[in-house]
């Protein structure tokens, strides 16, 4: 964060959590270039005017005219202006602390992996949002002694305006609160563990039953929640996280393959291609000359 900052001529926000606004109309020209593809140690949530293509993990979006999406520590992306039309827009950024207490940022679906990272949003609901963060700006700017709190909860009303218009449900809120709750807790455990590069580290949970004896309850009880809310077996959500790791590792970094399997907990190397080429089509060499 502190980088970003100093590359955009801005002081560091010593408050809890280091909230920061930007108009990109305000910014340098380099604001409307691409930018790096990688993680920052920050969210990030960018209202953005104009056509952009967006890389965020392993996927990418197309935004025609207007639209927001969410960044979020676990995964890396950038965002490519396209066309000569004019670029505009407003981002915040903030750390983990900011909501330390009032609430968790990470149970909201934009904010995972699964999620509406990147969401087209019509006229009518950009001009919506751009005025909640005009409010947000407003504050911010203020000498109000409760305004980060103000601020948070104007953070909390785009989440809640976005889900409302996203064309996907959470599928987690569509069952009931004990599901909800261990599915919540399932997915922040095993969001957990990422990304592999920063903590240097094996994953600590690698299979399901690793994952229900952390959360205190049955196995096979773990599989049939996930099963209803997610419509996944509990092995195939932390086959399809790990394969979303492996992917990005490969592509996006140097890292050798060996120590990308030992990371995420295979014994062999072998083990890591077999399981990499059963749902790529290619070894985790070839995926990463493509």
């Amino acid at each position: 964060m502190n980088h970003f900052l100093r590359s955009q001529n801005k002081l560091l926000n010593k408050d809890l959590g280091n909230f920061n606004l930007f108009w990109v109309q305000e910014l340098d020209t380099c604001a409307v270039q691409p930018i790096p593809y990688n993680r920052r140690d920050f969210y990030k949530i960018n209202l953005l005017k104009g056509a952009y293509t967006i890389h965020l993990a392993d996927k990418t979006y197309e935004i025609q005219k207007r639209g927001l999406f969410f960044g979020n520590p676990s995964y890396p992306y950038n965002w490519i202006p396209k066309g000569a039309d004019s670029h505009s827009g407003v981002y915040c950024i903030f750390n983990k602390e900011f909501f330390h207490h009032f609430g968790n940022i990470d149970a909201y679906q934009m904010f995972r992996p699964e999620g509406d990272n990147v969401i087209e949003l019509t006229e009518g609901v950009y001009d919506e949002i751009e005025a909640i963060f005009e409010k947000m700006d407003v504050a911010f700017r203020s000498a109000y002694q409760h305004k980060y709190d103000k601020i948070r909860n104007l953070i909390f009303e785009v989440l809640h305006s976005v889900n409302e218009v996203s064309t996907k449900e959470t599928r987690i809120n569509r069952h009931d609160a004990a599901a909800s709750r261990i599915t919540s807790s399932f997915l922040e455990l095993l969001e957990r563990q990422f990304p592999l590069e920063l903590k240097n580290r094996q994953v600590p949970l690698r299979n399901a039953a690793d994952f229900a004896d952390t959360l205190a309850i049955h196995e096979n009880y773990l599989n049939r929640v996930l099963k209803k809310t997610m419509g996944s077996t509990t092995t195939q959500l932390i086959q399809q996280r790990f394969l979303q790791e492996a992917r990005v590792l490969i592509k996006h970094s140097s890292i050798d393959i060996s120590e990308i399997a030992y990371l995420l907990g295979f014994k062999e190397v072998s083990h890591f291609s077999n399981f990499f080429k059963k749902y790529e089509g290619l070894s985790p060499l070839q995926y990463r000359k493509v």
